[in-house]
């Protein structure tokens, strides 16, 4: 069965690139706060754009995702750049094919919002990680004009998050999903965004844009 992500896959990059400046704040702040060297998991990862830019700093990532298609263009472009660090694979977000503390960094972004069980898909994500969990997040609650706009007509193709947030509500979200002391980088931009960051230990740097 045809799914949104996978009709979308073709021009996902462009609707990313169409956020603006937070967008490309968020890749440089998680890309801040990978350890050199680091394993790496990219939950839902779409069409791999978080997973290419982390590439020079860790050692390893496995780029997933639910969607075929989008894999498919991650493949394309990580194949475009040869790297050969970056493995693709199918993977459920509720049902990761991995060890626990597999991944010295786990990164799950603009997903848990999208999910009936995001609590479950938490546990899940904390399972595999061995130090960290990164969880940016984008805003679309309460955008204006234009903005609001294409928002609007990405919910007619059939964007349907089970809940929108404001960088506040994100927090108690997380708390309210398992995610306890979370570290809280914000981005404006048309589109707002913020980048969580739920550290396992306490020996992990603080993290920073």
């Amino acid at each position: 069965m045809k799914t949104f992500w996978d009709f979308c896959a073709p021009f996902y990059d462009l609707a990313e690139k169409a956020k603006g400046q937070a967008h490309y704040a968020m890749l440089k702040a998680v890309g801040g706060i990978i350890p050199q060297g680091s394993t790496v998991i990219d939950v839902a990862a779409g069409t791999g754009t978080i997973s290419l830019a982390i590439a020079d700093k860790a050692s390893h990532v496995l780029c997933t995702d639910v969607s075929e298609k989008m894999l498919n263009v991650a493949r394309r472009k990580i194949n475009k750049r040869g790297l050969r660090n970056i493995t693709v694979e199918n993977q459920s977000i509720f049902e990761l094919s991995c060890e626990d503390n597999s991944f010295d960094v786990v990164i799950a972004s603009q997903v848990l919002h999208l999910i009936d069980e995001p609590q479950k898909a938490a546990a899940e994500l904390k399972r595999v990680a061995k130090s960290m969990v990164v969880l940016p997040m984008s805003f679309t609650k309460n955008l204006r004009g234009v903005t609001k706009f294409s928002v609007n007509f990405y919910r007619l193709l059939g964007f349907a998050p089970k809940v929108e947030m404001t960088p506040n509500e994100y927090k108690d979200f997380l708390l309210s999903i398992g995610f306890d002391g979370c570290e809280f980088i914000q981005m404006a931009g048309r589109i707002p965004m913020a980048v969580a960051v739920w550290k396992r230990n306490n020996d992990i740097r603080s993290a920073s844009a």
